[in-house]
């Protein structure tokens, strides 16, 4: 392959529209590459045999690496397009193809209805009026998933498909460049340049022939499914209650995905939540079913990690045993993050309601309060939850997370925020680790979930309320530390009186309930209340990480050398305050 030549392929439909196209690739301007410059050569391929196969012929003919496929609706190329096409291969990451617009690919393919456009899309009408559209700002190129064909160039030779319609033609190369680890991007130049213009409108604006269109969608998802819809993990950790894991793993059957896998971890104490799913383990053998046993409140953390690692799919839903999703909810959150060009999301969720034991409604889980669905940044989002001491974005059950954020460097983890491992409120802290590092959160205003509250359930006992209210204060003194969420120290402060205003009214109530091993636990919750009465914030500070040192952890993972270190190293442990679970 020729490092420092360029091969301009023309696909000839027209010979008027050809010989003008002629005129102006004779003005375009000849790029350096290497430090000379480049050797341009022009391929002429007719349509005999459709597009597909005449680019394919133009690839074998020519040894040049860089290709420019243009056909004969083109009126107008910008002299510079090759040295912009250039600049894009030589500078964007993994840079397979370029193209003058495209953008992100909504779940099902349909990229005439995509959420973001890119580039400058340009048409002269016989009358000589110009039409333009203006896709979405951003930077000099931005990654897309579907492209315009009338101009593209590529760096690399990938195989057309000669099996795909012509309206999609364009976009299947796209995830033919994917399937070889190569991106597609457009430039995005700004000031209102051209890069092309055409006499055809692109079907992103104007499908011609809409059953040709839709035929030639429903030909591209058939062929490329496994890449355009990635794989999705469900866990169940189960424990007991037969019958509520049952209706959990049926709802996940129901699901409209089409790209799920189910993994099941099961800590029961007995056989009959096996016994109450059998059939539907014979009936759908790909599911991962595994016995684990174990006493309850040891294992519930073990299990979710081992499923967690055990887990294939690029994305993953932790849907707890008692908790139900609907048909919908999979599909939906995916949506999003097919259009996620960046890679900005960290996790969708949704407001859920909320059934009693036997499945019947009693209210909605409001979260974010808006009236429609938003997109949160991760500042945005996590602060509201510290300052506010509330889960907005929901319980496990409830969120769609990207796998690959949970990754430490050795496995997948979740229940860790500023280096610690936090035992009882495991969804807050991972909300708070993901959004701190600049992604997002998608908020889905449909209930797509069911939160069921039941007299077994674990959420409601003293021992592990008493430690979340402790986990809160705990999270507000990594923030302070870690100079996450938290901007001043008088934020810091108002989030401590928030704290004492919420949770002081329930000290009687734990000092008569709680058990005696959080006895200890509850003396520095006492100590931390009254010392933020006192506006005594310092100690405070030091009675959660007291406290995160009786959990088991290591302050020198979260505490950074600071000068509550003392207090940390001056405490001796009096007894385990890991959660029961």
């Amino acid at each position: 392959m020729d490092e420092n030549k360029i091969a301009i392929v023309v696909y000839k439909q027209d010979d008027a529209a050809y010989e003008n196209l002629m005129q102006q690739v004779s003005a375009l301007k000849i790029p350096d590459i290497g430090g000379k410059s480049a050797d341009v050569e022009i391929v002429t391929v007719d349509g005999d045999g459709g597009r597909a196969a005449a680019y394919n012929a133009a690839m074998r003919q020519s040894q040049a690496r860089y290709k420019v496929y243009v056909d004969t609706s083109v009126a107008y190329l910008n002299p510079g397009l090759l040295g912009f096409f250039l600049r894009v291969f030589h500078e964007a990451q993994h840079a397979g193809m370029a193209g003058v617009y495209g953008s992100s690919l909504p779940l099902g393919g349909d990229y005439a209805n995509a959420r973001h456009r890119y580039g400058h899309c340009t048409v002269v009408r016989e009358d000589g009026s110009v039409q333009q559209a203006v896709g979405d700002p951003g930077v000099f190129y931005q990654r897309v998933d579907a492209v315009d064909g009338t101009c593209l160039a590529t760096c690399a030779d990938v195989p057309w498909d000669e099996d795909i319609g012509e309206p999609f033609l364009a976009t299947a190369h796209v995830w033919a460049m994917r399937a070889a680890h190569l991106r597609t991007y457009v430039p995005v130049i700004g000031d209102g340049a051209i890069l092309c213009a055409t006499t055809r409108m692109p079907a992103y604006f104007r499908i011609d022939d809409p059953a040709a269109y839709h035929f030639a969608q429903q030909q591209f998802v058939r062929r490329y499914a496994a890449a355009l819809y990635p794989r999705v993990s469900i866990m169940i950790p189960a424990y007991n209650q037969p019958a509520f894991c049952r209706a959990a793993l049926e709802s996940i059957l129901a699901q409209d995905y089409p790209s799920i896998e189910i993994l099941i971890g099961d800590d029961s104490t007995d056989s009959r939540v096996r016994d109450a799913i059998a059939p539907l383990l014979a009936e759908h053998p790909d599911i991962r079913y595994e016995y684990r046993g174990g006493l309850p409140g040891e294992n519930a953390g073990k299990n979710i990690m081992h499923l967690l690692n055990a887990s294939t799919g690029a994305f993953v839903n932790l849907l707890f045993h008692d908790d139900l999703i609907y048909p919908t909810k999979i599909s939906k959150m995916m949506a999003w993050f097919a259009e996620d060009l960046d890679d900005e999301i960290a996790f969708a969720t949704s407001r859920r309601d909320s059934v009693d034991a036997d499945g019947r409604p009693h209210g909605v889980f409001e979260g974010y309060g808006g009236a429609g669905d938003a997109v949160f940044t991760g500042r945005q989002l996590g602060r509201k939850m510290l300052l506010q001491q509330l889960n907005i974005v929901g319980e496990m059950s409830t969120v769609l997370l990207r796998k690959s954020l949970l990754w430490d460097g050795e496995k997948y983890e979740m229940g860790r925020f500023c280096g610690y491992q936090d035992p009882s409120m495991g969804d807050i802290s991972t909300w708070m680790e993901l959004l701190r590092d600049g992604h997002t959160c998608v908020y889905l205003h449909e209930p797509l979930s069911a939160f069921r509250t039941h007299p077994a359930q674990n959420t409601y006992n003293p021992d592990t309320m008493l430690l979340c209210y402790l986990d809160w204060l705990a999270f507000l003194v990594l923030a302070r530390l870690h100079h996450v969420y938290l901007d001043t120290e008088e934020e810091f402060t108002a989030g401590c009186d928030e704290w004492r205003r919420r949770y002081l009214t329930m000290a009687p109530y734990l000092r008569e309930k709680i058990t005696p091993a959080q006895v200890q636990a509850f003396r520095l919750f006492e100590q931390a209340l009254a010392a933020v009465g006192e506006k005594d914030y310092e100690q405070a500070a030091a009675c959660a990480i007291r406290y995160m040192v009786t959990t088991g952890a290591d302050p020198a993972v979260f505490l950074n050398g600071t000068p509550l270190a003392s207090a940390a190293a001056s405490f001796e442990k009096e007894g385990s305050t890991h959660a029961s679970q």
